[in-house]
């Protein structure tokens, strides 16, 4: 075991929307909430020595705020403290050969994934190596969902890899944690977030109140299952109907998915929780912060031309974008006290694409067998159905569906991933001129 002692500027603040938002929804998952650490790492290219590993963790550290940054509860919500000094944990294995090496990594990823951080007390971050004869040839980094959110992972990975290879690391004009904190409080901020949130109260309003009704649980199968569909066809595809509907790729991956759960549902209108990336703000756009939220979106009209759809949808995911920027805190208080914004908020949907594989999935397809399923963590929330778009290790798109068993039985999530796969292959068969 080493610790890596880290220093930095410090500081103290209220903690951001998203920060509030992400560590309310990691204490509801307790004791499991190990599961929304982020990590990644794997085989390096080239061994590296151990003191030199350690050195590009220490850099990264130091380099982010977020890194160093503490959630602790304040009152009825929560503050951050930036640390000047800290300690991060980084464990190492020594492996007899690289086979070994490779068989440890994928151990030390689980074990070090598998416990939550202690987020009042305990840096972010901590990190694996796996050596052989004092060389690190596999590389484990795990941090607090606290800390970052996917669409921030890109920007530590860049990071990671130009310390590593000594190359010299881009300025870049993003806010930290406290920065933002500091924007939120302003006037502008406080504008901005009662403007979304009375969108978002709007929506509420105009929501269905249960979309998929519980049939009660099978006593034969676990409370959650996952449900993968792996397609190299899919990404392409939705870049073909993007570039015929003049949209984006996600817009088209977004309407297919409210098109299969709706129908699915037996409806033709749909209510999700939309995760949003929020990086729409230059100082956030490469920001390393926890700054993704949910975005309300309801649609109808899903039982129209696919064509159709797509129009629906984007108009109606506009403004649950826009209004996926807000104090959660006070918008539950705002929902609480009016008895009209009563809807279903258990159905949710992430695509993720672009922030490398989940190398998490309970349920792993292979070459010969693209569609897979396996029990998932009991705790998940409360919720009746994520939808994920992942990337996929081999260059596809992984279609990610966990679900409720006691309101979606697996034929029905099977049929719901491979709807989403369908619909979007149809389109792009589609003659131009049809």
């Amino acid at each position: 075991m080493h610790r890596v002692e880290v220093r930095g500027r410090a500081g103290a603040g209220p903690a951001t929307w998203g920060q509030t938002a992400i560590r309310r929804a990691l204490a509801a998952l307790e004791p499991l909430d190990h599961q929304f650490n982020l990590v990644w790492g794997g085989p390096v290219d080239r061994p590296v020595p151990a003191d030199a590993a350690l050195a590009v963790v220490r850099a990264l550290v130091e380099r982010h705020d977020s890194l160093r940054t503490l959630i602790r509860p304040d009152g009825d919500g929560y503050a951050q403290e930036l640390c000047a000094a800290g300690t991060v944990e980084v464990v190492e294995e020594r492996a007899d050969g690289p086979a070994d090496a490779a068989v440890r990594g994928e151990r030390l990823r689980e074990e070090l994934w598998g416990r939550a951080f202690d987020y009042a007390a305990e840096l972010p971050v901590r990190a694996g190596l796996v050596t052989v004869d004092g060389a690190v040839h596999h590389t484990v980094l795990v941090v607090a969902h606290t800390a970052l959110d996917g669409w921030g992972l890109p920007v530590l990975d860049a990071d990671l890899t130009a310390l590593a290879a000594g190359a010299p690391l881009p300025e870049r004009a993003a806010w930290t944690p406290l920065d933002e904190a500091a924007w939120q409080a302003s006037d502008e901020g406080r504008r901005h977030d009662a403007a979304a949130r009375a969108r978002t109260l709007r929506t509420m309003r105009a929501a269905p109140r249960e979309v998929f009704p519980r049939v009660g649980p099978d006593a034969s199968r676990a409370r959650y299952r996952q449900t993968v569909l792996r397609s190299r066809r899919l990404g392409p595809a939705a870049e073909r109907v993007a570039a015929r509907w003049r949209t984006s790729a996600s817009a088209v991956l977004l309407a297919a998915s409210c098109r299969a759960l709706a129908a699915a549902a037996g409806r033709d209108d749909l209510v999700l929780q939309v995760m949003v990336s929020n990086r729409f703000r230059p100082a956030l756009a490469e920001a390393v912060v926890t700054t993704a939220m949910e975005g309300l979106l309801h649609v109808d009209g899903l039982d129209a031309p696919f064509a159709d759809v797509g129009t629906r949808v984007w108009r109606s995911a506009m403004t649950a974008y826009r209004s996926a920027y807000y104090d959660k805190d006070r918008l539950v208080r705002d929902a609480a006290a009016d008895p009209q914004t009563l809807h279903d908020g258990t159905c949710w949907y992430n695509d993720r694409r672009g922030t490398g594989p989940d190398r998490t999935l309970r349920a792993r397809p292979t070459r010969s067998r693209r569609l897979a399923r396996a029990d998932a963590a009991d705790e998940q929330g409360g919720v009746t159905l994520t939808l994920h778009l992942v990337d996929a290790p081999d260059g596809g798109v992984d279609v990610v569906l966990t679900t409720d068993t006691a309101r979606v039985d697996d034929a029905t999530a099977g049929a719901v991933v491979r709807d989403v796969e369908r619909c979007v292959l149809d389109e792009a068969r589609r003659p131009a001129s049809a």
